[in-house]
């Protein structure tokens, strides 16, 4: 493969391996390339909802005290290479082929799958690029997931809910088994759920582990000012006032709690404080400030256009539709127009229940990729629930629609999956709206 986008369209034909669950096949790849994983440090991050917003978080930490941080999450909004990052900079095309190229006779050899590929490249780059710590988000679950060969100086867990149940099981306890999948031997772990069984089944993995397991409740106090997403903080190390946050909405709060709490945690392990030593006060407030600057993070409850104004959002399941709704009730939005798909997996009715708690019409739509809800199905589920809905059919057409709506004077928004909110805000600028 010479060039960047046949290394795409090979990596992205992996994709027809389906998921695989288990580490074998990764665990082969990392050997054949001289385990790259054990050369760089990491904080290590599953849980149901926002995962990508508390990696960025404690990268942009990290970046303002001056470290070399990489930084992967999936999917991506855009760009393949917005998943693998360091100090905020994706991967360079060049490199993604050399590495590819590199390691594609170890993912013939195992058949890997797209996201055990594309992990494997992200460790070998940061291990080259000689980071000083990788924040690592998982894929899926935790206790299966490739992301799970790290041995990481502190396993952060978000929280625990219902999302693909088919693949984790139907009870909170058992989803919560597999995110505690990641806790590792003797290796601290703080997790965000304030769910009392989730949190039960985590102690006790934590316990078995030998662990150190704190919430991050019981790590970082915060306090909010409403209405202005501004928030102070303070743990045994630091303390931060009147912080006004980088990403907007109340569950955005408990991120940057979770990701100070996982902070303090190796702040307060002897040997692992010298990997925080620089981050005090003022690093802490400027990382919060700049995160979407240091990190790239989008789609987190992001205002564009200047004609008209839309929100984007990649809330992708019923418990982050749920944070979604409340954060705009928050703000004080009411009736929206809402452009909305999903994917296949998801729970669309609990979501579209969620969502007409705040829409005044629901135009529903489908990315462009083989995994997604057809439009169609969607339009028809909303119509029998008597929501007022129109069938955009693409994501670009139903954004035209919504345009086209009579005007409440509020934003639209668009939600449902990262590949809705990618594929509207690559057509909003190409329009420059």
């Amino acid at each position: 493969m010479n060039s960047y986008s046949a290394t795409l369209t090979y990596l992205y034909r992996l994709q027809r391996r389906g998921m695989k669950l288990g580490l074998r096949n990764m665990q082969y790849l990392l050997d054949s390339m001289g385990n790259p994983e054990t050369r760089f440090p990491s904080i290590h991050i599953a849980g149901t909802n926002g995962k990508g917003s508390t990696c960025a978080f404690i990268a942009s930490i990290a970046m303002e005290a001056g470290y070399r941080t990489a930084l992967y999450t999936s999917p991506h909004l855009v760009r393949f290479t917005e998943r693998i990052r360091i100090n905020g900079r994706e991967i360079p095309e060049r490199q993604l082929v050399n590495y590819t190229n590199t390691l594609h006779q170890a993912i013939e050899d195992v058949h890997a799958t797209f996201f055990e590929a594309t992990t494997c490249i992200a460790f070998m780059y940061f291990a080259d690029e000689d980071v000083d710590i990788a924040i690592i988000e998982t894929g899926l679950g935790g206790r299966l997931d490739s992301t799970n060969v790290l041995t990481p100086r502190v396993s952060v867990i978000t929280n625990v809910g219902f999302d693909h149940t088919h693949i984790l099981g139907k009870t909170i306890r058992s989803i919560a088994r597999e995110k505690g999948g990641i806790i590792k031997s003797r290796i601290p772990c703080v997790t965000g759920s304030q769910d009392r069984a989730a949190v039960e089944v985590l102690e006790r993995i934590a316990a078995r582990k030998n662990s150190v397991f704190r919430t991050a409740a019981s790590v970082v106090k915060y306090t909010v000012k409403p209405g202005n997403n501004t928030a102070s903080y303070q743990s045994r190390s630091f303390s931060v006032s009147h912080v006004r946050l980088g990403l907007v909405g109340p569950h955005q709060c408990s991120n940057a709690q979770l990701a100070l709490a996982a902070i303090q945690v190796l702040k307060s392990s002897p040997s692992n404080r010298t990997l925080v030593r620089k981050v005090n006060n003022s690093v802490i407030r400027r990382g919060l400030v700049n995160v979407v600057r240091n990190t790239g993070l989008h789609g987190r409850l992001e205002t564009f256009g200047r004609r008209r104004q839309y929100i984007m959002d990649v809330a992708h399941n019923p418990p982050g539709i749920r944070s979604l709704v409340e954060a705009l009730q928050s703000l004080g939005h009411t009736k929206l127009v809402v452009v909305f798909g999903v994917m296949k997996d998801k729970d669309y009715p609990e979501m579209v229940n969620e969502l007409s708690l705040l829409a005044a019409m629901i135009i529903s739509v489908s990315p462009g990729i083989k995994r997604s809800l057809r439009a169609h199905a969607l339009y028809s589920h909303i119509r029998k629930k008597g929501i007022p809905v129109k069938l955009g059919g693409t994501v670009a057409n139903g954004l035209r629609m919504a345009a086209e709506y009579p005007h409440t004077g509020e934003p639209i928004l668009v939600t449902g999956s990262h590949y809705v909110v990618g594929e509207a805000g690559e057509f909003l600028r190409r329009k420059k709206a």
